[in-house]
């Protein structure tokens, strides 16, 4: 499907397999003007950059704003004020985004309706449910609760991004079939491909082109129900690292998410289409041990959980460093089927491996952060610490003290699973003992560092990097600095603050580290080279610098926040020079 970008043409490549002639025929055109809309929505939203691959701050301006012109051929159905309503709604919740629309009639003919199926054998073969199946370890526990459990034909429609995954997904439904009755499924593969490639890979609207899909399946064969199963933690996706929200947090099975696109697809299907996940209200040990009890535990080290899909290998086809694979392994440890997931299959071990980058400490620790958080969390608690938590409470059809509570119940049971491993196992070897980098060590100096309380603000590193950088350039001889060539920074206190961090960053710098790898100066270290008294006349010295960099920002036009974070803290770690907002040059004393 081609379509224009500002002037410029694009497309978008979409095949649906194996639907039969006979219900692709039975098929609205608003039908096919959805699946269409949703093939576009997602690759504009695909093709235009939010302005980098992460940011300091998920503010406003990274949000885009869309207007798409299009032409259907049910136009007095899209024309509805409360069709528009809806699906703006939706589109903004699951992607940050606003997305307006102005729709046209379109002249079209029979044959045009098939361009986006391979047809399979027609059949009597029916589908009692269908669900989206990726080949993680939630949506194959929901395959088999579907059809070992309840006995129901199962239509799994799946994506897979990249032919490793393909392989994956064939493999595991080859492995249902030969354990069951092969007549319980049937494989719906879509196969879809930007022609150009892709600027924006967070795809927030990859799960509204997924659930339409899903649901003109789901109408194919006469239903009006479409599920994707992943586990409530996942689902909430409360995310322990506060800069990691806006945009880069997913709401694919949000509740809200499911409310509104059971909404807005009802008005499309006149008999109504519901888009719900039945395991909302399991953690992902809960869903590892529903495959051990459904005894199938053994196809678990066949089903794929990691993010890094292109950095995968035979030997390792799990990365062991992304959120994905420490939730899996911790569940499987938790459920005690860590034979069934062998520790080999990741890149990085969960206990024994040594995370390098920042990124990676933290997305553990983070992790594990959070889970104690959780374990003691009343729903009070919950919701003034993740106010955010009310828009799932809202899309329940019970009462929000009791949709609360059962939350606040659902993440108790998750981060007592976590806390387990990580109590049985430093119950085994002190911390101290573990690898310098691995998760036990870290999690012994945080304890040192008393950040595990229950009612400890959670600490953070920046983890995200920006497009726009300012170059210091420090005159050693003068005694000054200037930034972005026209901020200046006299002799005197900043100055000397700024040429010291200025040292580690340059030694960051020379020995070729990720600039989220660079190395900090500590809070006595530093002090001592400032000729201060104590850490509070340090944090003293470092606000009036901030503030005063800010304000000399502001004064030249640029933006204030980020003149105030050019020197940066991490916590435990202490101060250096903002690697991902700044550079920095000397200036020789011959120029």
């Amino acid at each position: 499907m081609r379509f224009d970008l500002d002037g410029e043409e694009r497309a978008i490549s979409l095949k649906i397999s194996q639907l039969t002639q006979r219900m692709v025929a039975g098929l609205p055109d608003r039908t096919l003007d959805l699946l269409e809309l949703a093939a576009l929505v997602y690759a504009v939203d695909s093709s235009v950059s939010r302005g980098g691959p992460a940011l300091q701050k998920m503010g406003a301006q990274w949000y885009r704003q869309f207007h798409i012109e299009m032409a259907v051929r049910d136009l007095a159905f899209w024309e509805q004020a409360d069709v528009l309503a809806a699906l703006e709604e939706l589109l903004a919740f699951l992607s940050g985004d606003k997305f307006t629309f102005t729709f046209g009639l379109r002249q079209h003919s029979n044959a045009e309706r098939n361009r986006f199926f391979k047809f399979g054998n027609e059949s009597a073969w029916s589908a009692d449910r269908v669900l989206m199946f990726s080949g993680g370890l939630d949506s194959y526990a929901g395959a088999l609760e579907e059809t070992v459990s309840q006995g129901l034909s199962v239509a799994l429609v799946s994506h897979a991004s990249s032919t490793k995954i393909e392989r994956v997904q064939k493999d595991l439904l080859a492995a249902l079939r030969a354990k069951l009755n092969p007549d319980l499924f049937r494989h719906i593969p879509v196969q879809m491909q930007m022609v150009g490639g892709v600027k924006e890979g967070t795809h927030r609207s990859r799960s509204f082109l997924f659930a339409t899909l899903g649901a003109v399946t789901a109408f194919g064969f006469g239903q009006e129900r479409v599920s994707f199963y992943e586990n409530g933690v996942v689902s909430l996706n409360l995310s322990p690292v506060g800069n990691v929200q806006g945009t880069r947090a997913t709401r694919t099975t949000h509740p809200k998410s499911l409310l509104l696109m059971s909404q807005f697809l009802g008005l499309v299907f006149e008999k109504g289409m519901r888009v719900d996940n039945p395991f909302f209200w399991h953690t992902k040990k809960e869903v590892v041990e529903k495959v051990a009890q459904l005894e199938m535990a053994e196809q678990i080290r066949h089903t794929r959980s990691c993010a890094d899909v292109h950095n995968q290998t035979k030997l390792h086809p799990h990365c062991g460093r992304c959120s994905q694979c420490v939730d899996r392994r911790f569940a499987v440890l938790a459920a005690g089927l860590e034979t069934q997931d062998p520790k080999e299959a990741y890149a990085v071990d969960l206990l024994d491996g040594v995370r390098k980058s920042v990124v990676d400490k933290e997305t553990a620790l983070s992790y594990v952060r959070a889970a104690q958080q959780y374990v003691h969390a009343t729903p009070d608690m919950l919701q003034q610490r993740y106010p955010e938590i009310l828009q799932a409470v809202e899309s329940f059809n019970e009462p929000a003290p009791t949709a609360l509570s059962r939350i606040a119940g659902l993440l108790k049971r998750h981060g007592q699973s976590v806390i387990s491993v990580m109590e049985h196992t430093l119950a085994h070897q002190t911390a101290d003992a573990f690898p310098r980098g691995s998760l036990p060590w870290m999690y012994g100096e945080e304890k040192r560092w008393a950040a595990f309380s229950a009612d400890a603000d959670v600490p953070t590193i920046n983890l995200q990097t920006s497009d726009q950088t300012y170059t210091i350039v420090f005159d050693d001889e003068q005694q000054t600095a200037t930034i972005a060539d026209v901020v200046d920074i006299p002799k005197g206190a900043n100055w000397k603050l700024l040429r010291e961090l200025a040292t580690e960053y340059l030694d960051g710098a020379g020995e070729g580290l990720d600039p989220l790898d660079y190395p900090t100066i500590a809070a006595l270290d530093l002090s001592d080279r400032l000729g201060l008294a104590s850490d509070e006349a340090l944090r003293q010295r470092v606000n009036r610098a901030r503030n005063k960099i800010g304000r000399l920002f502001e004064d030249a036009g640029l933006n204030e926040d980020q003149g105030k974070e050019l020197v940066e803290n991490i916590l435990g770690k202490g101060y250096r020079l903002n690697p991902t907002l700044v550079t920095v040059r000397i200036k020789s004393a011959t120029r």
